[in-house]
């Protein structure tokens, strides 16, 4: 059986490679794209700003716009003293509080939110908040598939039992992918009361079919140190394809990609995810990341009328000793049956 695994996972490192040369990565067309006006309604674009520091300053933010006309809404921050979040989950596009725009092409981004928080200590709290930021990168973007090392994912299909259904599913369900480390900077206005962010950041932008009920479960984590360098790690399983585990590591603003990834701990916890755990990583350059994890916050939303909970958590981490701090998301499908299924 090995032996044919390590048949299978050579044949689709090879397809993987050459359609990873025929296709290219134009960063223009990714950075401009826009929802077709006939979109589907399970058709996302998806911009997401994450922001923290080690004193425990958190801002994460996310636009997804839906081909139903919709937007999903995510503004959170927390200090020492607040924890606040928007409570507009979903709403019509032309109605959101948030509103994300490409400045200039793999460098910069304009966000712009104004409207109602809720405090998530005591719900019975509600202000005001204008935030006006600008996100701008740091390092250069990291596309999921094309820059990314086609191993782990050619690991992931080797495991399974090939057919023409699996395919169909696997190309089915393609995204576009990518992230960039940067600094955010800007002034949330909260009641009046001015809040500096000049933080390390990392952003997101995502598209394509995006069907949460699809989801088995995911977990993504996403740390930045004092100076800014960013460890990101994305495991997902889908009843097509599970146990897909990938990741980078930018140091200085050079990306090493992770290539295996173990965990000593049990992460799906009751499907809530585990509050402290720790992880190995190793880097394609052959070196080992000793990663501890602690989760001390975090806001939950509800997808696909409750068939998918996304748990996002902030906490602290140390990578190889070195502190850091970001997020620590976890998501599982209402079915539980659906966890544990090929689980690896």
């Amino acid at each position: 059986m090995q032996f044919i695994y390590q048949i299978k996972k050579t044949i689709i490192r090879n397809i993987l490679k050459k359609r990873k040369k025929a296709q290219g990565f134009d960063p223009v067309l990714v950075e401009t794209y826009q929802l077709p006006a006939d979109a589907d309604n399970d058709i996302n674009n998806s911009y997401y700003f994450s922001a923290h520091n080690i004193e425990g300053q958190s801002l994460f933010i996310r636009l997804g716009l839906r081909g139903d006309k919709q937007s999903e809404i995510w503004f959170a921050y927390r200090d020492n003293d607040l924890f606040l979040s928007c409570p507009t989950e979903l709403c019509p596009i032309e109605a959101s509080p948030l509103h994300v725009e490409c400045i200039e092409v793999e460098k910069k981004w304009k966000i712009i939110f104004r409207g109602e928080m809720q405090s998530l200590t005591n719900k019975e709290i509600r202000v005001q908040a204008c935030f006006e930021g600008v996100f701008e990168a740091t390092a250069p973007i990291f596309d999921f598939f094309y820059h990314a090392d086609p191993g782990p994912m050619a690991s992931a299909i080797a495991r399974e039992k090939w057919n023409k259904t699996f395919f169909q599913e696997i190309q089915k369900n393609n995204q576009t992918h990518y992230e960039q480390a940067g600094k955010l900077t800007g002034t949330l206005t909260i009641n009046q009361v001015d809040k500096q962010i000049d933080l390390y950041a990392l952003r997101d932008h995502s598209f394509g079919k995006r069907d949460w009920n699809y989801m088995d479960k995911h977990m993504w984590l996403m740390a930045l140190t004092e100076n800014g360098d960013a460890l990101n790690i994305s495991t997902v399983s889908y009843p097509a394809l599970s146990g897909i585990a990938v990741g980078n590591f930018n140091r200085s603003g050079k990306v090493f990609d992770i290539i295996h990834l173990h965990s000593s701990n049990d992460l799906i916890n009751d499907g809530k995810g585990a509050d402290q755990f720790m992880l190995q990583a190793k880097l394609n350059t052959g070196e080992l990341l000793q990663i501890t994890v602690e989760r001390d916050a975090e806001v939950v939303y509800s997808f696909a009328n409750g068939q998918y909970i996304l748990r996002e958590g902030m906490g602290s981490f140390t990578i190889n000793g070195e502190k850091a701090r970001g997020i620590i998301e976890f998501g599982f499908n209402k079915d539980n049956s659906r966890w544990y299924r090929n689980n690896k």
